[in-house]
This record gives C-alpha cells, sequence and structure tokens, in this order.
C-alpha cells in the first residue's frame, strides 16, 4: 500500500472508530498509527492500537501507576474505564474489555 493510500486508510478509520475525535488528539493518533511498527497491520488496527497508547498516556494516571510500582497489566486495569470514558466521548464504541484485550504492539516503551 503506497503511503498515501496508507495515510488515506488511516484518516478513514480515524473518521469511523472515532468520529469526534479533537483534532489535536487526531493529529497524534494519526501520527502513531504511521509509525513504522504498525504498518504491516490493517489500517484500522493500528487506529486502534494508536489510539489506547496514546489515550493510556494522555488522558489518565496510567505512567503515574507505573512509576508506583504497578505493573502494566494492573494499570492498565486501572486506567481502562477512565480510556473508554473518554474513547466514548469521542465518539468511539471501544469498549473496556476491548482495551484490556489489545497487544502491546503500539510502541509504548512501559518498564
Amino acid at each position: 500500500m503506497s503511503r498515501t493510500k496508507r495515510q488515506r486508510a488511516i484518516s478513514d478509520a480515524l473518521a469511523t472508530l472515532i468520529p469526534h475525535v479533537p483534532f489535536l488528539d487526531a493529529a497524534e493518533i494519526r501520527s502513531k498509527a504511521n509509525q513504522q511498527h504498525l504498518c504491516h497491520l490493517p489500517a484500522h488496527i493500528a487506529v486502534l492500537l494508536a489510539t489506547t497508547s496514546y489515550v493510556r498516556h494522555q488522558y489518565t494516571d496510567y505512567d503515574d501507576l507505573l512509576e508506583e510500582g504497578l505493573d502494566r497489566d494492573a494499570a492498565r486495569y486501572c486506567v481502562a474505564d477512565e480510556m473508554g470514558a473518554t474513547i466514548t466521548s469521542w465518539g468511539g464504541t471501544i469498549t473496556a474489555e476491548e482495551l484490556l484485550a489489545a497487544p502491546n504492539e503500539s510502541g509504548e516503551h512501559d518498564q
């Protein structure tokens, strides 16, 4: 898939999965979804993973929980509802269960 087609597919997936995402957040998610380590995935999966990573780090206390000593899975469990609320406020339909099930291919650098 050419770069332009990929970018278009990412934009389409964003509009479908989280139609009311604020512009600046969409730009960050789009950038993450276009990173090399996600390019082998279909656009909608790349957007899902990029969105979960972005929301986890920007809209929750996830990083603070890790610093306090929680392991990654426990910290993810603690912030899943908050992440779901943020995504729902953007018109998304990703559930807390889906957030917890998402693999860690988002490129985040957890400890």
